[in-house]
């Protein structure tokens, strides 16, 4: 049996709960229970973020320390699942939690079980507790823009968002949000239709993955229909979300030009570069309407001069900007085009997202600045950091790595709310989050809590 009031206890309990973004109300209820039951001071706002201050136990005069982790999941499985109202169905195996048939949610679950056994436990000596459990993280970051930083008193915080054990996190990428739109109507041609479609490429995290060189599937579409000068555009689609690198990308479209020795140079070119590639061209069955010439090469032109990948890199080769073309769409009157600039330096993130409004204009496209997600840097003077790097060496006789993220992360938002905030970003192991696969180390929780409750001891 799991122990009561460890990690694991909480842990199995949230799995019960059904929480995808922008639904979280049955867990800002469980919270809500648990802080009842804890005779804990909590409050929630319309957002369903939830606060629950425990008072400090330290015979001394401390300063609240802030333990935030969000509620949220990333709800994804190979099947039909209703995650709106069925918790997850889990199971251990070989010392991990993993699910049947879905995503696990232990990002950010095992953060929120963790917190929970630290508030759990009387015997605890600490100093003052302002834990936060914010909502949409994995979406739009809704709770953390949308908390009311007055409630809270901490200059320390410790989010429990990390995916590695041995690691902290000391700063992380900003990301502005842009969709650009192209307006159309359909005209008539008598042009040879064609199908374009590039896939099997790597994708992965438009953060974490920017610099591993995996090929953008949009950005190869392009590159290859702007030579194509008389084309017209029937449909194009790409991608699954603005901050995933597209795998795949196909446009359907008329042309009267033989494209067929372009295709074969273009396809050895990347099978040489991308190994898992696959490029397939196709004359298809004749399409009597479509966006004329003029429109078409304005999209495949932006496509091809905005930038994508890495912009800028530090000393040690970190990007500290980068651009992804993420997804483009389509319906009957207009074709959007989703794309994400990261970035840890103010200047570059406001060049980059400057250009990019003067390509889409150059293009006479719509250029819309959907959302902007802060940063936090790294705080050479960092005494949480320290304590927590010397605590673990102490405990484990291991050595803490510390890592840039280039990634958005809450982190940013408190940060750029609360003055000179001193922010580390931890957690269990984890492993192939946000999919089927997805596992969390049991006596990695369990660690980390035993962690955080011996840092707390030790404060000041």
């Amino acid at each position: 049996m799991t122990k009561k009031n460890s990690a694991s206890y909480y842990f199995e309990q949230i799995l019960q709960i059904p929480r995808p973004s922008g639904k979280e109300d049955k867990i800002a209820g469980f919270l809500v229970h648990f802080a009842q039951l804890h005779n804990l001071e909590y409050e929630v706002d319309d957002y369903s973020n939830v606060i629950i201050k425990k008072k400090g136990t330290l015979p001394y005069k401390c300063a609240p320390i802030i333990l935030q982790a969000h509620t949220d999941m990333v709800c994804t499985s190979e099947e039909p699942y209703d995650f709106e109202n069925v918790g997850i169905e889990w199971y251990l195996e070989d010392g991990f939690y993993k699910a049947k048939r879905s995503s696990l949610g232990a990002d950010d679950g095992a953060g929120v079980a963790i917190i929970l056994a630290i508030l759990s436990d009387a015997s605890l000596v600490h100093p003052p507790i302002e834990a936060v459990f914010t909502v949409q993280e994995e979406t739009t970051m809704a709770g953390a823009k949308n908390l009311n930083y007055k409630k809270l008193k901490g200059k320390r915080l410790i989010s429990l968002d990390g995916t590695e054990e041995d690691k902290i996190e000391v700063s992380c990428a900003g990301m502005a949000s842009i969709k650009v739109s192209a307006p159309y109507e359909l005209v008539p041609s008598t042009k040879a239709s064609y199908q374009l479609t590039i896939s099997g490429l790597l994708g992965g995290h438009s953060g974490v993955d920017i610099d591993l060189n995996r090929g953008n599937a949009i950005k190869i579409l392009a590159n290859i229909l702007k030579d194509i000068e008389d084309i017209e555009i029937v449909s194009i689609e790409a991608g699954s979300k603005e901050n995933v690198i597209p795998s795949s990308a196909k446009c359907v479209f008329n042309t009267n030009y033989d494209f067929t020795r372009e295709f074969q140079f273009y396809k050895t070119f990347y099978q040489d570069e991308y190994e898992t590639i696959k490029l397939d061209f196709r004359k298809m069955k004749p399409r009597e309407m479509v966006i004329d010439n003029s429109i078409s090469r304005n999209i495949i032109g932006f496509l091809h001069k905005i930038e994508d990948g890495v912009l800028k890199r530090n000393d040690v080769k970190f990007p500290l900007t980068s651009s992804n073309l993420g997804v483009i769409t389509q319906d009957a009157e207009k074709v959007f085009i989703e794309l994400s600039i990261r970035s840890s330096i103010v200047g570059f993130e406001d060049f980059y997202v400057s250009r990019a409004e003067r390509i889409a204009r150059k293009y006479r496209l719509i250029y819309f600045l959907e959302d902007k997600k802060p940063f936090f840097t790294f705080r050479e003077d960092s005494p949480l950091r320290q304590l927590l790097v010397d605590t673990y060496q102490s405990m484990f006789s291991k050595n803490i790595t510390l890592e840039d993220v280039h990634a958005g992360l809450e982190g940013g938002i408190f940060a750029q709310e609360i003055k000179n905030l001193d922010i580390c970003v931890l957690g269990a192991n984890l492993y192939d989050i946000h999919s089927v696969n997805e596992k969390v180390e049991k006596e990695s929780m369990e660690r980390v809590l035993s962690w955080l409750k011996e840092v707390l001891r030790n404060m000041e």
